[in-house]
């Protein structure tokens, strides 16, 4: 009650959305972004005022703190959402502290496939070789090469560009400002979305010419630190296993790219289950895009 803002008069829709978590498979109310919200002032639902409303935040904000420090957060496991039935497509998810089992399957039966598998296995099945190899230190310096050669030559052609480029600049605003002043005086030969078009293509055209450089800059940053962001990925995946949720979920964004955004489960008559997926080594490119505090470099 003491959290209700119609009480001011605020009336708010679409300030949330009922969406599917993937360690439950339940479905959970999540906020949406404050952007998205849909606000309107009703003078005739206030029977506080804005002051008094004020006040009473204000005290409530340290207990709310408090409990929120208290009910700590809910754990999130590596392989949370990725994990899919091969039978049905519904998702793998925790039914019990151990186990994933088809979501569909718990819900009703809805599906045929009652195979359960321990988490913490499906975890070493899937994440040693990852952890081992294609992270080992040895594959890391080999990839690191290849991509450092591969931008060599991007950052020739981008330097070989840039050379080029202010002639193609000058003419390209010589371009535009002729293609703006036919925009505002019409011209007999062209339709003015057809002027706003060429506006368009010749602006996207100067954009690319003035970023070139740059881009080349960051060619050079990404190659040289490429064997390090590997190596706190690693890092992120081992203390993920060991049961740190943040680190699990850092870890699990590039997961996610890396299998091709979902691992699916076969049923097998013998009561095992055999995991399909499409390795995009490609993911590993963004692993150099973040830094230790999970934020963009």
């Amino acid at each position: 009650m003491l959290m209700n803002e119609r009480y001011t008069g605020r009336v708010i829709w679409n300030r949330s959305e009922w969406v599917k978590d993937p360690d439950s498979g339940r479905r959970i109310r999540r906020e949406r972004p404050c952007s998205e919200w849909i606000c309107r002032l009703d003078e005739s639902l206030r029977i506080v005022s804005d002051e008094l409303w004020g006040r009473v935040q204000q005290r409530l904000r340290p207990a709310l703190h408090e409990a929120r420090l208290k009910s700590g957060g809910k754990p999130k496991y590596m392989l949370s959402g990725l994990l899919r039935c091969g039978a049905c497509d519904a998702h793998y998810v925790i039914t019990n502290q151990r186990e994933y089992g088809c979501a569909s399957f718990r819900d009703g039966h809805a599906c045929s496939n009652s195979i359960r598998v321990r988490r913490d296995s499906v975890e070493a099945i899937l994440l040693n070789p990852i952890r081992k190899d294609l992270l080992a230190p040895e594959r890391v310096e080999r990839m690191g090469a290849e991509m450092q050669a591969q931008y060599r030559e991007e950052t020739r052609a981008m330097q070989k560009r840039s050379a080029d480029a202010p002639q193609e600049l000058l003419e390209l605003n010589a371009r535009l400002s002729r293609l703006r002043k036919r925009l505002v005086k019409g011209d007999p030969d062209m339709a003015l979305d057809e002027i706003q078009a060429a506006i368009d293509r010749a602006e996207a055209k100067r954009t690319e010419i003035d970023n070139a450089q740059p881009a080349a800059r960051r060619s050079l940053n990404i190659q040289s630190i490429f064997p390090g962001a590997a190596a706190l990925f690693r890092r992120q995946i081992d203390l993920g296993l060991e049961g740190d949720p943040r680190a699990a979920l850092e870890a699990r964004e590039i997961l996610r790219e890396l299998f091709g955004k979902k691992i699916r489960l076969l049923p097998q008559p013998d009561g095992g289950l055999i995991a399909e997926w499409n390795l995009q080594t490609v993911a590993l490119l963004k692993i150099v895009g973040t830094c230790g505090s999970g934020g963009r470099i």
